[in-house]
């Protein structure tokens, strides 16, 4: 029943919820947005964190891959057979020969001319001469060369030669006219050359007897050639011999030089 009030009217009121509870979950809501945003703030950081792990670890093994010997393995290794010279003090070239002179002497690129050291062939004008020289064209022209020049006799060639062992496709074309026959040891060199210690070039073995002299009217400086005193005066131009032995006075001055070989090639 309703209560009398003044008015004289009764009134039925229905019971509402509290207002305080009302507040409190608005109040709830409103702290838990804050809270919504920090938790993905930290989740992107997470992320971004281990992303970077990621690409740092990617770095590091990479740059211990390419410092591995593993990474050149692919890379072509140098040429085994190609011979290399021992010494650096002399020249040590590679070149093209264009031009075989005789059974000694041949011309690469660049016009250089190579005298094989050690080796005595004989001239083109003498007996083996044109022979040598087409065993050495055989053997050296138009192949690549390589030039070890002699360490021990730099500038030492009187006409400006490079006294050297040449190796003409890999193979001791210094050797190779001396052990086929085309050319003998140059044993007055022996003792000044780098190379006279090598078996190829023969110095260990006693140099042969000199030829007995011809008979005729023969200067007693040239004993294993026979080239008759002056008058007249001769020069090298004149006379077939190379290479020959001069004593003195060496009346028609074939050594210019000094050094006991006359009308050296």
């Amino acid at each position: 029943m309703g209560e009398d009030r003044r008015d004289g009217a009764s009134e039925f009121v229905l019971p509402r919820k509290p207002r305080d509870e009302g507040v409190r979950r608005g109040f709830m809501k409103r702290l838990a947005i804050p809270g919504r945003m920090l938790l993905r703030r930290r989740s992107t950081l997470l992320v971004a964190l281990a992303l970077s792990a990621v690409v740092v670890a990617a770095l590091f093994a990479a740059a211990k891959l390419s410092s591995s010997p593993s990474s050149i393995v692919n890379e072509p290794p140098p040429p085994a057979d190609a011979p290399e010279c021992p010494r650096s003090v002399g020249l040590c070239i590679e070149r093209i020969v264009t031009r075989v002179l005789d059974g000694d002497t041949l011309e690469v690129q660049g016009g250089l001319r190579i005298r094989l050291v050690l080796v005595d062939a004989p001239e083109l004008s003498e007996s083996g001469g044109p022979e040598a020289r087409d065993y050495l064209t055989d053997l050296c022209l138009d192949s690549l060369a390589l030039i070890d020049e002699d360490d021990f006799q730099i500038g030492d060639d009187p006409y400006g030669r490079v006294l050297a062992v040449a190796y003409c496709g890999g193979a001791n074309a210094n050797a190779a006219m001396i052990s086929s026959g085309r050319a003998d040891p140059y044993h007055e060199f022996c003792s000044e050359s780098e190379f006279g210690g090598q078996s190829w070039t023969g110095c260990s073995s006693p140099p042969p007897p000199p030829p007995p002299p011809p008979p005729g009217n023969c200067d007693s400086a040239y004993p294993d050639v026979c080239i008759p005193p002056p008058p007249p005066d001769l020069d090298c131009g004149d006379i077939s011999f190379r290479n020959f032995r001069v004593l003195a006075p060496d009346p028609h001055r074939f050594d210019g030089d000094g050094d006991g070989i006359g009308c050296e090639t």
